[in-house]
């Protein structure tokens, strides 16, 4: 397999846009739960200019929290951060019910609405300890099979549909709780699947049983920035 073998789209941005969003629960096994965001500004307007992001986190049609935060940009690409708090009844992400929560940031560029970024957020706190792996201060016994996304007679290029259904087979027809991403980062369809689904991931970059040069390693921890900023927001990874 090689060259672009996936999904692939183009999109058109406004002159100033938010190009990524990291949303990051903090404390959730505490009363003053909160929501760290870190939004990159990708701005093509003249410098210095004044923006306002609005960060609202709701639950289906129901609006938990909302705040907002006015900032100057002094450059082309710029991080500006914000935080959500009072999420004292937030429900956990958690294996048998994958609570999910929809975050919306607006960019607001002299006063008028730019440019929108959605994601998911679920709130857990996961660990390993020396007695084993704990999720949301609860032991879990973990049982999982390692996946592959290469597909018999269309390799890579598998649709949205059939990612998302075997994640349904791992978690509803074998009972796992956990996967194995063998051995790079997989779909995102896939990721989605996994957190609707209550199905933990175990996630890696490209390659196996093989340690390079230094060019090599150079690349290797280009792969896992991609990787990390890439997939950081979902609650199963």
């Amino acid at each position: 397999p090689g060259g672009i073998s996936g999904s692939v789209s183009l999109r058109a941005v406004p002159k100033a846009f938010i190009s990524e969003v990291f949303a990051r629960p903090m404390s959730v096994l505490d009363s003053n739960r909160r929501l760290e965001i870190t939004c990159r500004i990708d701005a093509g307007v003249a410098l210095p200019a004044s923006i306002r992001l609005v960060a609202s986190l709701q639950d289906g049609s129901r609006t938990v929290a909302a705040t907002s935060k006015t900032a100057d940009l002094d450059k082309a690409d710029q991080e500006v951060s914000l935080t959500v708090g009072g999420l004292d009844n937030i429900t956990l992400w958690d294996v048998e019910e994958p609570h999910l929560y929809d975050l919306t940031v607006t960019l607001f560029l002299e006063n008028a609405p730019l440019h929108n970024y959605r994601t998911r957020v679920g709130f857990r706190e996961a660990r390993f300890d020396l007695d084993g792996f704990f999720l949301n201060g609860r032991r879990l016994q973990i049982f999982g099979l390692n996946r592959h996304e290469l597909y018999p007679y269309i390799g890579f290029a598998a649709p949205t549909r059939l990612l998302r259904r075997d994640a349904e087979i791992l978690r509803r027809s074998l009972n796992c709780n956990f996967v194995r991403c063998s051995h790079y980062p997989q779909s995102e369809a896939f990721l989605d699947a996994c957190d609707e689904l209550g199905l933990l991931v175990w996630e890696e970059i490209p390659g196996w049983q093989y340690i390079g040069n230094e060019a090599w390693q150079e690349l290797a921890l280009r792969d896992v920035e991609g990787m990390v900023r890439r997939d950081r927001n979902h609650p199963s990874v």
